[in-house]
């Protein structure tokens, strides 16, 4: 099993592959070697280097799932597309209903610091246009 000491076990114990095998054989039958000990500044980069391992070890390794790196991020996204093309209709009757219950919040004009005008639904374009990034730089 690859995994650092920093890590929070948010499994329960049954659900972690190397158990079955601690109850089977006892868990002084195992060894854990340290492979390779690193200086890490956050829980990121020792993510990534666990990651790193899991990938060399991938045959041999009770871990499954790489806790770190894009491949959990492409998957989150197929999900969440899968999940939307399942139930659009559902989704989009919602979205109407929010939307026409908060009407008058999304279509009221805001008067930016930095000169801008923009609606409520719209923060987020102002909040990155050039005129806004500007005056936010020259603060």
């Amino acid at each position: 099993m690859i995994g650092s000491v920093y890590k929070i076990v948010w499994k329960t114990t049954s659900e972690i592959a190397i158990y079955p095998y601690f109850r089977k054989y006892g868990p002084y039958e195992f060894k854990i070697i340290l492979i390779k000990q690193y200086e890490v500044v956050d829980r990121a980069q020792l993510l990534a280097y666990e990651t790193l391992w899991i990938n060399k070890f991938k045959r041999t390794c009770v871990n499954k799932i790489p806790p770190f790196g894009l491949l959990k991020k492409e998957k989150q996204r197929e999900c969440t597309k899968k999940y939307w093309e399942a139930n659009k209709e559902v989704l989009n009757e919602r979205n109407k209903q929010y939307n026409e219950l908060n009407k008058e919040r999304l279509v009221e004009k805001v008067a930016c610091e930095c000169g801008g005008h923009y609606q409520y639904r719209g923060r987020t374009y102002h909040f990155k246009s050039k005129k806004h990034i500007r005056w936010t730089s020259a603060q």
